[in-house]
């Protein structure tokens, strides 16, 4: 009899992140993370494993290691450490080296602040890493219970994920690997993201904050692709105003750069591959159009899978319809062709220098990430990594069906996860569950907490309606200035559909959304009392105040809310849950990180107090030092209550 998904798949299940094959293809390292069972707290090391499969054997001790990076000529292994202190508090990421013979691993650097990247030179001479610095960081000798005031003149002065920011910009560093001697390449108020150096050397292409726009300090939400010279100089800034930039690839002769972006027009969340002259800039050339989204940075957290320009084509990594797949186009935009298009959503990437192999990290429907070899000549490909095979043996994942409706004139895509032991006779409880964004997606990948409901005898629909990503700019932007309007009716459009088969419970319907989720169910019961239970996650409920709280505000709000609050107040009003309060009769739990900067936990304060107010069945749960991802990355104590919350209130209210 298979064993309930339970919420402790918060800690039972390990991780595989971030390959990095050889550069003879022959072997590929990653990091294998995971959750003492006993202390609860993380950890991570690094194993390699042949391209051509076999066992994985462990390099790195850990505790915490991260972002392997192979030298292009082979001989050693850079990757990323952080140590813990006995108190459970960990120090700041430095670059340590390991010899790929054998041997022991030693620290590079001693930097200030945390690294957050490291690439090598293509001669294997120096590293090029991403490293915080913080100009008025505080004297390590100072008294520490003494309170310091902290000066704000910028928008952007803290970031959900990494805290108060202030002054501290992300700055370039070329560290020298014979003499571990560090020198800053980039200085001044800008962020620096994603080094590329250039085939010879002798420059450094990257991603960087709009220089003018934060010179102003008003809109930080704008980037710029630069080249800097390997040694430190003038930067050139050869394409400004880019909403959202990264991967960048150097073409061979190192005439031109490939990078990702959503182009010089906002076009949150729909991106596309361009090409540009690395010397002079000028017009940038676009290579793919709408029917792809090539895979993009996320800035400031997430590294962009690679891009690889070998001669006579770009290969990428792209969406489309909520799966992941592999491409190469010309880089006249000539011809775009696909190389691997399974029903999978990828976390990761890696190529060999000439793009003839890959590794590519994806989870399906039943099977969270593993590691795959990818040999693209021979397109022949094999399962490298499964490491929690164990767990899927006795924990039997449901099955989910994939289908379309038309609504408007647009295909909607939905899916449906069934309880494992499902029986058509019976009936059971729908659970309806809302993506954030609104510009995310669900897709074809691994959802713990989906199979989680499911294993408790839960029917589970998801569906990616109008603004959700993968389909498009006009399918993306349709959210656009109308939250809660068309969006709204895609997910009853949804419901409708799915009442219609006779095992589905119309009287034990339930909803939870997280984020723009949150936003979408506060929003659907405050519209309909068709639910008989919400969860109302990390939500939006006050389009007013959440445009003074939120750490994007700027760039975001005002193109999905229209504008500022003060010039478009009544809109606003209109289109935040927190108006339709006094409707509520849905039995409601709200469950916040109390560190949230992207989705401030006052949100869910405003909404809670109305609802009480009133009289209505509303229960309030707080995570300390949630942040707005934690459910994945924060403290596995708290993302393991997290799915217990959920599971209980479903089950108190629906069953």
């Amino acid at each position: 009899m298979p064993t309930r998904i339970d919420p402790n798949i918060a800690i039972d299940l390990d991780t595989v992140a971030a390959p990095a094959i050889s550069p003879d293809g022959a072997s590929v390292a990653y990091v294998r993370a995971g959750v003492d069972p006993d202390s609860l707290r993380r950890h991570s090391h690094i194993e390699v494993v042949a391209f051509k499969g076999g066992e994985s054997r462990r390099l790195t001790a850990g505790p915490l290691d991260s972002a392997p990076a192979w030298s292009p000529d082979g001989r050693t292994l850079a990757f990323l450490r952080s140590q813990r202190s006995e108190d459970g508090t960990t120090s700041p990421a430095q670059p340590w080296l390991l010899p790929a013979d054998g041997g022991e691993a030693t620290q590079l650097t001693d930097l200030q602040g945390t690294v957050r990247s490291i690439t090598w030179l293509p001669d294997s001479s120096a590293l090029i890493a991403a490293a915080e610095v913080d100009p008025n960081a505080p004297d390590p000798d100072a008294d520490k219970t003494i309170p310091t005031p902290k000066r704000v003149n910028r928008i952007y002065f803290r970031a959900d994920g990494i805290g108060w920011r202030g002054d501290t910009h992300r700055q370039l560093f070329s560290v020298d690997v014979a003499t571990a001697e560090a020198k800053q390449l980039t200085r001044g108020d800008v962020d620096c993201y994603f080094p590329t150096p250039s085939p010879d050397g002798t420059s450094i292409a990257f991603a960087s904050n709009d220089s003018s726009a934060q010179r102003e300090r008003r809109t930080p939400g704008k980037l710029e692709l630069c080249v800097i010279p390997a040694t430190g100089g003038r930067v050139q800034r050869l394409v400004r105003n880019l909403s959202g930039l990264g991967p960048i690839a150097w073409s061979p002769d190192a005439k031109r750069l490939a990078y990702v972006s959503g182009g010089q027009e906002y076009a949150y969340a729909q991106s596309y591959l361009w090409t540009v002259d690395a010397t002079d800039g000028g017009e940038p050339t676009q290579i793919t159009d709408d029917w792809l989204h090539p895979t993009a940075a996320g800035i400031p957290l997430a590294e962009p899978p690679p891009l690889r320009w070998t001669g006579r084509r770009i290969i990428f990594q792209a969406e489309r319809h909520g799966s992941t797949g592999l491409y190469s186009a010309t880089p006249s935009g000539s011809r775009v062709d696909a190389l691997r298009t399974p029903e999978e959503l990828a976390a990761g990437l890696a190529l060999t220098p000439d793009a003839s192999r890959a590794a590519v990290l994806a989870s399906t429907l039943t099977r969270p990430n593993e590691i795959t070899a990818v040999d693209l000549e021979a397109t022949e490909e094999r399962q490298l990594t499964d490491v929690n095979a164990a767990y899927l043996r006795t924990h039997k994942p449901g099955r989910t069906e994939r289908f379309t409706f038309r609504r408007d004139d647009l295909d909607i895509e939905c899916w449906l996860t069934f309880p494992p032991a499902f029986d058509r006779k019976k009936k059971y409880p729908l659970v309806l569950e809302v993506h954030g964004g609104p510009n995310g997606f669900f897709g074809n990948g691994w959802a713990a907490q989906h199979q989680m409901l499911a294993s408790a005898g839960y029917l589970v629909l998801y569906i990616n309606p109008r603004g959700s990503s993968t389909y498009g700019h006009d399918f993306v932007s349709r959210v656009f200035q109308d939250w809660g309007g068309e969006d709204y009716e895609d997910q009853m459009a949804a419901v409708d559909r799915i009442l219609r088969r006779s095992y589905v419970d119309e009287k034990r319907l339930g909803i939870h959304g997280y984020s723009y989720g949150g936003f979408m169910t506060s929003w659907t019961i405050g519209h309909t009392d068709r639910f008989k239970s919400a969860i109302v996650a990390a939500p939006v409920t006050n389009l007013v105040s959440m445009y003074g709280q939120t750490d994007i505000a700027v760039q975001f709000g005002e193109q999905q809310w229209g504008g500022t609050p003060w010039g478009n107040f009544d809109a606003y009003v209109e289109r935040s849950p927190i108006t339709y309060a006094p409707n509520v009769k849905t039995p409601v739990l709200l469950l916040h990180g109390e560190a949230d900067v992207r989705c401030p936990i006052s949100q869910s304060e405003e909404y809670y107090t109305a609802l009480k107010r009133q009289g209505n069945t509303v229960e309030f749960i707080r995570f300390p030092g949630g942040f707005h991802g934690f459910t994945r990355t924060g403290h596995p104590a708290i993302a393991r209550a997290y799915h217990h919350h959920v599971l209980e209130w479903f089950d108190r209210t629906l069953k």
